[in-house]
């Protein structure tokens, strides 16, 4: 008799891939997929194992998914994702109520234990994310470009997780468009470990201009979003497409990590401060209206008080429309964790702390400016509010991670696109109203 699988995924939207690839091989297989975990007799924890703070939320929901097996209607526990790629059997002695530890290239492994017999023979490559069971909404999907990273940062255990580059063939990736938009995708978010990166196993350059001029003249598909870029692979080229290609967004997502040339040395970044401000000149020149998300590190080992305030500096004088900051988590396996100079977490987090009300100044005064502008935004859901409240993303806000527009309308839907007036901002969010029946 098919049993039920829920799924609980965890971290980055490359697992949340790796989740909805795996439910659509158990639905093939006969499984049946609940849409709650509660109801479920088999529960899938995919985890992330990134930094401290994701190994942490992995245990956590893995504990809750043991209350659920306590409770009698859970009868399998397992465990999935990069935190059982890298701690294995190890985790059992924290969890003992898991059944099973799965690692990553091991999902017939895991349809075979979900389903209770040998899966039917699969002709797709192993790298193909064809026929997913989506677990985002059916407007916007996730594109991956490949997997694994070459980049080898020092601060990064993702690697030794996932290996090196693969980059998958042009065609599959095609193929795989092809299927979200015919799904109702009308936002495609690219994404790897390094996009940049994509071809360059395959080639020996970026072929990332190739996947956006491929996928970009799919009929139905609107917008197409750039996340997880690295400044050593940008080239102009890509930055040519973004700007003439009018699907691509106007956004561009690009962790620089630090700015003081010492600090990104000892990173390993492969490029330097002159190098990253002549890369965010030319995007801004060459893309009017461009927003520009980053990422940074807090409290790189060695980090001293005048780096820090050198990249406080940078923040300052460059305005990015979008930023998060992270207290360096020592990882074991990589090579700063080895570093002799570790910052203590006081110090890190109270350097944190200042990094991130330096932005959130810059950002309320960013959607302070937008106030009366007009916008095109993305309905993505009900907001919950109050009756004719929407939930909305303009072109420089990616899904779960930017501000949102709230908008004020009538006969809204998920999935449309919709003009909207600006008429007041609410922190990092803004507050618009539709006159125009959405597209």
């Amino acid at each position: 008799m098919p049993k039920s699988v829920g799924i609980i995924s965890l971290g980055c939207p490359k697992n949340l891939v790796d989740s909805e690839r795996l439910m659509g091989r158990i639905a093939e297989a006969g499984g049946i997929v609940c849409a709650n975990v509660e109801d479920a007799e088999i529960v899938i924890v995919n985890t992330c194992g990134f930094i401290e703070e994701a190994k942490q939320e992995s245990i956590d929901f893995i504990r809750q998914a043991a209350d659920l097996k306590k409770a009698g209607r859970c009868q399998r526990l397992i465990v999935a994702g990069c935190l059982a790629q890298r701690y294995g059997e190890a985790l059992r002695e924290t969890v003992p109520e898991i059944d099973d530890i799965v690692g990553l290239s091991e999902v017939p492994r895991l349809v075979r234990i979900c389903c209770e017999e040998p899966p039917a023979p699969d002709a797709r490559r192993p790298d193909d994310d064809t026929a997913r069971l989506r677990l985002t909404p059916r407007h916007y999907a996730y594109l991956r470009l490949s997997e694994g990273c070459n980049n080898r940062c020092h601060y990064c255990i993702i690697p030794s997780i996932r290996g090196p580059l693969k980059s998958k063939p042009l065609d599959l990736l095609v193929q795989e468009a092809r299927e979200l938009v015919a799904d109702g995708a009308v936002e495609l978010n690219l994404i790897a470990q390094d996009i940049t990166a994509y071809g360059l196993d395959i080639s020996g350059r970026s072929m990332l201009p190739d996947v956006i001029r491929a996928v970009s003249p799919l009929e139905g598909l609107r917008w197409v979003r750039l996340l997880y870029t690295h400044p050593a692979h940008f080239t102009d080229e890509v930055i040519a497409e973004v700007a003439r290609n009018n699907r691509v967004c106007k956004y561009i997502d690009m962790p620089i990590q630090h700015i003081n040339d010492r600090i990104l040395e000892r990173m390993g970044r492969k490029v330097t401060k002159p190098q990253t401000v002549s890369l965010i000149g030319r995007l801004r020149r060459q893309v009017p209206g461009i927003s520009l998300r980053t990422s940074l590190i807090i409290g790189f080992p060695g980090e001293t008080d005048d780096e820090f305030a050198e990249l406080c500096d940078f923040v300052r004088a460059t305005r990015f429309e979008r930023l998060g900051a992270f207290a360096y988590s020592r990882e074991e396996g990589t090579a700063a964790a080895d570093y002799p100079d570790q910052i203590p977490d006081d110090v890190k987090q109270a350097r944190l702390e200042t990094v991130m009300k330096l932005q959130q100044k810059i950002a309320f005064e960013q959607t302070a400016a937008m106030v009366g502008k007009h916008v095109e935004v993305l309905i993505d859901r009900p907001s919950g509010e109050e009756r004719n409240v929407w939930e909305a993303r303009t072109q420089g806000d990616a899904p779960e991670v930017d501000g949102l527009v709230l908008v004020r309308g009538k006969r809204l839907k998920a999935g449309r696109f919709c003009p909207v007036r600006i008429v007041s901002a609410r922190g990092y969010d803004l507050i618009g109203i539709s006159s125009i029946h959405p597209k």
